[in-house]
């Protein structure tokens, strides 16, 4: 009988995970885990699934968030592309974002980004203009010339206002938040935490994936 009774549990127990394996596709809602954009923007490259991490440098979340993106970033297939946009809602932030610009149009970007949470979040510096950020860069090596002339370029300063401009679009009141391929945002408060964001944005990518195969057939 006990024997039995262990088959049927066993048999009970199997199910439900069949259960649950199948609802996974389903287990974030809209309006509960993540907010449907009203208006979807234009992603940067229209054959790929863009996720977007909108941050801010002097966001202490961010900073305790960013390694965790950054281990999640490496394991994305090639089908997705990660970017990232800066808070720009005061005028360190101007400097801030700038600053992650220029190192981007220098090919610095990766090396330095994390040293400049850390210099903020653990070394207590506040960057207020472009001269102090460049002292610390030469700190870190960065070849200050380029760094200003990159950070001083038309180019530069217009993917700054860009950024202004899709945070507008992303209708975000806080950071860190997740963006989906221009469709949907994602925030800490409504996943249950910042690192519960990545799933629903793995649930959302995804989504995306499977209509663009319906699509395709």
């Amino acid at each position: 009988m006990k024997t039995l009774m262990r088959q049927w549990t066993l048999i009970l127990a199997l199910m439900m995970i069949g259960l649950s394996v199948s609802a996974a596709p389903y287990r974030f809602e809209e309006g509960t885990h993540y907010v449907a954009l009203s208006v979807p923007y234009e992603t940067a490259d229209p054959d790929r699934i863009e996720v977007t991490e909108y941050f801010s440098y002097r966001c202490q979340h961010c900073f305790r968030f960013d390694p965790v993106v950054e281990q999640w970033k490496s394991s994305l297939p090639q089908d997705v592309l990660f970017n990232r946009t800066p808070a720009m809602w005061a005028r360190q932030d101007e400097v801030l974002t700038q600053t992650y610009y220029a190192l981007q149009s220098i090919g610095q970007l990766e090396a330095v980004h994390p040293a400049i949470f850390e210099a903020i979040h653990l070394q207590g510096r506040q960057f207020p203009d472009p001269v102090e950020m460049a002292e610390y860069l030469a700190e870190l090596g960065i070849d200050t010339e380029a760094f200003s002339k990159a950070y001083k370029s038309f180019g530069v300063r217009s993917n700054a206002q860009q950024a202004r401009a899709r945070a507008n679009m992303y209708r975000a009141r806080a950071v860190p938040a997740i963006m989906v391929n221009g469709k949907y945002r994602i925030s800490g408060d409504l996943a249950g935490s910042n690192e519960a964001m990545l799933e629903v944005a793995d649930f959302l990518i995804e989504r995306e994936r499977r209509a663009r195969a319906k699509t395709s057939n």
